[in-house]
């Protein structure tokens, strides 16, 4: 009992060492006792310190191999993946009878890679067996360089593999090559030469409809080759397909792993687009157009072919169209659609409106009478005069349309209210676009009556005060023609769908304007106008067929806002017994002009368009109305 005793005791003492199991747990008594408490203090922070640490990675690789593994697997792919484009082709576009007027041609750019061909191997055969006659780069170049008209040794380098700063593995070695250049070089079947196909948009008829068909390309905002004018544009989803792409893994510079999957996604070519355009007639309105313009020294000029009854353009001819393939050729000005996009005023041809309006309502017929002068003054105290001087006398409705009297039309005009008249007017199509399925369409300009001035009354009866587009006066007058119905113009024939099916345009709703009994009589009164000293007289006249029609001339404000610009026009429907074609023409002048200088334009174009549809000669004779009343 006295050795436990003295066993406690010494514990106490502080001058007795402790055990070290104590010490070490900072307990019992000492000279050290503090400091082995701070130690253990630090000692158990530290641990919490790691175990934190570890806690924090340990969740930090439970987010990254598991929550985030499959996002970050992506990226990597990424990063190892190369993707070279495959361009689809754009559909054609055709006329009316197929003629191609804008088409697509793959060319290929060809690429050797030269890792794959380190690894080529050329054998030839004797029909037994097959022997190595070349290995790697050269005999590659040896079999190539003949199809691709270069030097063997010159390709031979390149095919060698990158040199300098140069660290890309695909080498191009060749560009721009055809459909059959490209063949011949597969046919070879050297491993490690791939191709890059592309679009080249090719418009085999040069300036032919140039500015109807538009153009492809890119736009500072827009890197995408897309169509960006005429139809190309409109049409542009149709047209346009969806590229392809290959994939290929790759390492550091481009190096393409031997045995990585290549993911190929092939390209789906456009569709075709069929235009009611008819090439020939297209080409022929050009011609005419171009020439009128340069000989009268027009700033421009347009004509616009209708077919009667189904609304189909035949002809959109715009002077200076450009060759969509080379722009750079033609101004920048003359790449827009004038005859659908430029409205001026058009003049006389606006008298049609009118006298229908008046006929239409039984307010007069061809054959009342009417007072003419050259000058006169109306009951709201207007001074109306026409373009030339001549005597008073009384002459029909007939006969004043036949001489354009402004005298005789706002007599006429008188006969029905503004707004009546207006109404007529909105019908004929003025103050709304056609709908054509063209960009920049024009709707003109139609005031509301109510905001006529005393002026206007009168000046919008003879085509001024307002604007019409060429395309909106070939509207007008087709309406004659098709017996009193509005047909709403188009120019897009039909298409394929995404199946590859051919789907037909569906044509506006027709409206009608004027009665049939009305549309027959305007075609009787307006054959005056090419009869001897009618408007238009002889060079109306189209050889073998009756012709219905009527000359504008109307005023154009230039820029300081001054009347000081003119444009010509004429409308006209042939054969005006059986209408087939409602043709329009408009030529803008600045400063001085040429009257009646639409008028050999129509003829011609009328001429090529008999011919060219083999239109029957008219059976009839040409309808005379008396111009001036029995007794007279």
């Amino acid at each position: 009992m006295a050795h436990n005793s003295s066993a406690v005791g010494d514990a106490a003492r502080p001058d007795v060492p402790q055990p070290w199991w104590q010490r070490a747990q900072g307990r019992g008594q000492g000279p050290d006792r503090a400091a082995r408490m701070a130690t253990n203090r630090r000692l158990r922070f530290t641990v919490i310190i790691v175990l934190v640490v570890a806690l924090i990675l340990g969740g930090r690789l439970l987010y990254l191999q598991v929550i985030r593994a499959p996002a970050l697997a992506d990226v990597a792919q990424q990063f190892r993946t190369a993707s070279y484009t495959q361009q689809a082709l754009r559909g054609d576009i055709v006329d009316t009878q197929g003629t191609v007027l804008a088409t697509s041609v793959p060319r290929y750019n060809v690429r050797a890679d030269h890792v794959a061909l380190q690894d080529y191997v050329s054998y030839v055969s004797d029909g037994k067996e097959k022997k190595i006659v070349g290995v790697g780069p050269a005999a590659a170049a040896k079999k190539l360089a003949p199809v691709l008209g270069v030097d063997e040794a010159r390709l031979g380098g390149m095919l060698l593999g990158p040199s300098g700063n140069n660290t890309n593995q695909w080498a191009l070695i060749a560009s721009g090559l055809s459909s059959d250049q490209w063949q011949k070089i597969k046919d070879l079947g050297i491993h490690g030469i791939y191709p890059e196909r592309y679009m080249d948009r090719v418009y085999p008829n040069g300036n032919t409809a140039g500015n109807v068909l538009g153009y492809v390309g890119q736009s500072a905002e827009d890197p995408v080759v897309r169509g960006r004018a005429g139809i190309e544009s409109t049409m542009d989803s149709t047209l346009a397909g969806q590229d392809g792409s290959i994939s290929v893994e790759v390492g550091p510079y481009g190096t393409t792993f031997p045995d990585s999957e290549r993911v190929i996604k092939k390209a789906v070519d456009g569709r075709e687009v069929q235009l009611t355009l008819d090439a020939d007639i297209q080409r022929a309105a050009q011609d005419v157009i171009d020439a009128q313009v340069s000989k009268t020294r027009a700033v421009w000029g347009s004509a616009v072919v209708l077919e009667i009854g189904t609304g189909a353009v035949l002809a959109l001819a715009d002077s200076a169209s450009p060759d969509p393939s080379q722009l750079n050729k033609t101004s920048a000005s003359n790449w827009g659609i004038r005859s659908v996009a430029s409205a001026v005023e058009p003049g006389s041809v606006g008298k049609l409106m009118t006298l229908s309006a008046a006929i239409d309502q039984k307010k007069v017929n061809p054959l009342t009478p009417v007072n003419v002068a050259s000058s006169m003054t109306m009951p709201n105290g207007e001074e109306i005069s026409d373009a030339d001087y001549h005597e008073a006398e009384t002459m029909t409705v007939a006969g004043g349309l036949a001489k354009s009297y402004n005298t005789a039309m706002v007599q006429i005009g008188d006969t029905i209210s503004d707004q009546v008249r207006y109404s007529y007017l909105q019908k004929f199509g003025l103050g709304t676009p056609t709908g054509i399925e063209l960009p920049a369409e024009s709707s003109g300009m139609l005031r509301p009556y109510n905001e006529w001035g005393a002026r206007d009354h009168y000046t919008t009866m003879i085509g001024q005060a307002l604007s019409m587009s060429t395309l909106q006066l070939a509207q007008m007058v087709a309406v004659f023609g098709q017996e009193g119905m509005l047909i709403p113009p188009h120019i897009i024939q039909g298409y394929e769908d995404a199946s590859g099916i051919y789907t037909p345009t569906v044509v506006g709703t027709a409206q009608r304007v004027v009665s049939k009994e009305t549309a027959q009589t305007m075609l009787q009164v307006m054959q005056g106008v090419t009869r001897d000293g009618g408007t238009a007289g002889e060079g109306g006249r189209i050889a073998g067929y009756n012709v219905a029609g009527k000359t504008g001339t109307g005023e154009n404000a230039d820029s300081t806002g001054a009347l000081n610009n003119t444009v010509t026009s004429f409308v006209g429907i042939v054969p005006a017994d059986k209408p087939r074609v409602a043709i329009a023409v408009a030529l803008y002048f600045q400063g001085s002009y040429i009257p009646g200088a639409g008028v050999p334009v129509f003829q011609k174009i009328g001429e090529y368009a008999m011919r060219d549809l083999k239109v029957p000669p008219s059976t009839q004779p040409l309808f005379e109305y008396p111009w001036y009343p029995t007794g007279n």
